[in-house]
């Protein structure tokens, strides 16, 4: 997401103390930003839900010619992973509505919002990155089993397997990096703001 303007402005705005003759303009300027931040991360949950939907009919198709129990249960636990995403990506988004309009209620409101993409993207390896990889190893391994129920580990499958590790390790690091360079400063100067209204 490109946030580095609205942290610029937002350590430009926290350097100097309000006044309550210029609170509407921070506020204007504030409401300007957090909607720039919301169609960003309308789009990316938008391509992810529709991903994960669109895969569920290749999943259910390979769980009706699935080559064993392991394929099976790593098609399932695919088609369970296509529906949490969708589940888990609109959960964050779900923040209670301010009690009121005013400048406290506002900064706090985004606070919660910033928080809890943050945390979501903290925590991709666990709701997102394990339950893809353990259905993609199911699956693979799952077709190469013969008639004695017992997998077969190709080379093949060895180095897809080391790029999968490799693609996923990657997502994980910068989903890690943009939650401490992106979102960690914007939730820093969310929380000096409402130091500063608890002071006037």
């Amino acid at each position: 997401m490109k946030l580095d303007d609205l942290k610029k402005d937002w350590q430009e705005t926290i350097m100097t103390p309000s006044t309550p003759d210029d609170l509407t303009e921070v506020i204007a300027m504030l409401e300007k930003q957090t909607k720039k931040i919301d169609r960003e991360v309308k789009l990316r949950d938008i391509f992810e839900i529709s991903i994960a939907i669109l895969l569920i009919p290749i999943w259910i198709y390979g769980l009706l010619n699935s080559a064993g129990t392991m394929q099976t249960i790593g098609l399932s636990l695919a088609i369970l992973t296509s529906l949490y995403i969708p589940y888990r990506i609109i959960k964050a988004k779900k923040v209670s509505p301010a009690k009121s309009t005013d400048i406290k209620s506002f900064l706090e409101n985004e606070r919660n919002k910033v928080s809890q993409q943050k945390q979501l993207l903290e925590s991709i390896a666990s709701w997102y990155l394990a339950p893809i990889t353990t259905s993609i190893v199911l699956i693979t391994l799952g077709s190469t089993v013969d008639a004695s129920g017992i997998p077969h580990l190709s080379n093949y499958l060895i180095k897809y397997y080391g790029l999968l590790i490799i693609l996923f390790v990657s997502i994980y690091l910068l989903n890690k990096r943009a939650a401490k360079k992106k979102f960690g400063p914007l939730l820093e100067n969310i929380e000096k703001r409402l130091a500063e209204l608890k002071q006037q």
